[in-house]
């Protein structure tokens, strides 16, 4: 089965300007997969007001920047900069309040946030930040394909994070080529560059640039595209039951309540 979501523009943290296709009204979520924000512009106005201090628990929060600058802070003291492309995969386990502003106030910022739940067992481990600098992210070039390499395994190579829970994630860019990989439950295809078209089992969609191909339920597909680029996202499903408030993720409603009453009493991370 394949479908193509469109991108929503929305707003979030303090007035940021984003292209979102996971966590919307169309696609609220993909197991494991609860968000997926691409921001992009050239207009400080879009983004100069950044996310301020928030709250995570029960995710992995994962920042890949193209272009730009970010500089993050944390309620336990850590803080650095994220400059294009570099990703920072931050495990929030059982709590943490995270800050990310722009460390530039002209030109372009380009990059992406995506939320990943975190199986039962381990959502109230301790956080943890891994800061994958660019050089130290395989690339892997074919004939005309380029894969960037961030997490999982592609033609017997491994990405540069082991996730705790495993998912696939990789830039992918095309020049007259064509991508294939094995599938798994689910299979995100988000186009950034051009269009790309996604071929399987007799079934073909076009997909342009800020919209999301989701493939599942196939044992193979492939993706062809002349100068355009996408990522490609892919893992198993957790098969959980899930409880949500915002960037709170855990697996019952009291799990909420109690992370609720956690933040207001000042015991969030404790």
């Amino acid at each position: 089965m394949m479908k193509v979501i469109k991108g929503q523009r929305v707003s979030d943290g303090a007035g940021v300007k984003l292209n979102r296709v996971i966590g919307t009204s169309q696609l609220d979520n993909v197991d494991p997969f609860f968000l997926l924000d691409e921001f992009k512009s050239d207009n400080k106005d879009d983004y100069i007001a950044g996310f301020p201090m928030h709250p995570h628990r029960g995710i992995d929060t994962i920042t890949y920047m193209l272009e730009g600058s970010f500089t993050h802070k944390d309620s336990r003291g850590n803080e650095g900069t994220l400059n294009a492309g570099e990703v920072q995969w931050m495990t929030a386990g059982k709590g943490i309040l995270h800050e990310e502003m722009p460390a530039m106030d002209e030109g372009q910022l380009w990059g992406y946030q995506l939320w990943v739940n975190l199986p039962a067992k381990l959502k109230m481990i301790e956080p943890k930040y891994r800061h994958i600098k660019a050089c130290e992210i395989p690339v892997i070039k074919q004939e005309g394909i380029e894969v960037k390499l961030i997490a999982g395994e592609f033609q017997g190579k491994a990405g540069a994070i082991e996730a705790y829970f495993p998912v696939d994630y990789m830039d992918v860019r095309l020049t007259e080529a064509k991508f294939e990989i094995k599938a798994k439950g689910a299979n995100l295809v988000y186009v950034h560059t051009g269009s790309v078209q996604v071929i399987s089992q007799g079934e073909k969609v076009e997909v342009v640039a800020g919209n999301l191909c989701l493939i599942e339920e196939v044992e193979e597909f492939q993706v062809y595209g002349d100068r355009a680029g996408f990522l490609f996202l892919s893992s198993n499903p957790l098969k959980e039951p899930v409880a949500r408030y915002g960037p709170i993720v855990m697996n019952t409603m009291d799990e909420i309540l109690q992370a609720i009453d956690d933040f207001n009493d000042g015991s969030f991370e404790k």
